[in-house]
Parts: structure tokens; sequence; C-alpha cells
């Protein structure tokens, strides 16, 4: 497991999953968060510049990636996350972020209960909601292409100064 992240590289770069609700509040306002819906459509009209608003230039924070996980059946969510999300996430990182340096794509999950790190295999997952609340996603595979070897924990500083494990940053996916 690498380091953890303890500066604000994850804000100006890379893709990370975030779930840490003041983190996000000192990112940005609530209005300022985008739709995953909203994260498809400026994929396919090709990043169009007047469309992105990111954030002081460099961050796009999406919402409701969750939501549309627990509508599908794990087995679906798994296929939609690989051949739907994850081209979204590297045409992102290729042609908005200048591979990966120049601008951040954060994922907010409301629940951080619902990640999970498998220490044996070095990988994230996350807990299905619902009927499948038994199952899980490979959600470190499908995102990052299964390179989890590559991902570091988001630390930040919380009350009283003490740490607070905010989510996972990773610098670049190919």
């Amino acid at each position: 497991m690498n380091p953890d992240l303890l500066d604000a590289t994850w804000l100006t770069s890379g893709t990370s999953l975030l779930w840490d609700a003041a983190a996000l509040n000192r990112i940005c306002p609530a209005k300022s968060v985008r739709s995953l819906r909203e994260l498809m459509r400026l994929h396919q009209a090709g990043w169009a510049n007047g469309q992105l608003q990111l954030i002081n230039g460099r961050t796009l924070v999406i919402a409701g990636l969750e939501a549309a996980m627990d509508t599908l059946h794990p087995d679906t969510a798994v296929e939609w996350l690989e051949k739907t999300v994850y081209p979204a996430i590297t045409d992102f990182q290729q042609d908005v972020a200048d591979g990966g340096r120049e601008a951040a794509l954060i994922f907010w999950l409301a629940d951080k209960n619902r990640i999970f790190h498998k220490a044996s295999e070095d990988t994230y997952h996350w807990h299905c909601g619902g009927e499948h609340s038994k199952k899980s996603i490979p959600i470190g595979r499908c995102l990052w292409n299964g390179a989890e070897g590559s991902a570091r924990r988001i630390v930040t500083t919380g009350a009283e100064n003490k740490p607070v494990w905010s989510g996972i940053f990773h610098p670049r996916i190919s």
C-alpha cells in the first residue's frame, strides 16, 4: 500500500473518490457539484470548454455514481463502470487534464462505509445496496483498470487537527 496523501495534490490532478463532507465543503459549494449525467454529456460533447466550468479552473466534482451503481445488478454495474464510466475518466484525463496532471476528477460518494480495502489483494471494493447488499463491486478495478497499486488514501485534517481518511486518490490511469 502506498503512503497516505497528506497534501492537496488530489484537488488539481488525478481521479479521486471522496466521501468526507468537510473536505468536499472546503473544495466547493454544493451548487458546483455536477451530476454523473452531466459528466456523461460533457464526455459525449468532447469536453466543450464553455460547458466544463471547472472549480478554480482545475477540478470537476461529480455526484451520483453510487446511486447509479445501486440501481444496477452488481454484474451489470461492473460492466457499465468498465465500458461507460472508465472511458469517460480516461478521456477526461487525456483531453482535459493533460494526462491527469492539470485537472482533477473527483467522484463524491456520500457513504464512506460502503468502500472497503481488501488488504490481501490491495484492491478497493464497493458494498452494494438494497437486494444485493451481500455483494460487492471491485470499484478500483472498474474505475482504475485494476491499478489500485498506485492509489493513495487521501488524509485531511479534521476536528481538533486529527487526521481523517477522506477518500482515495489515483494519479493517472491507463
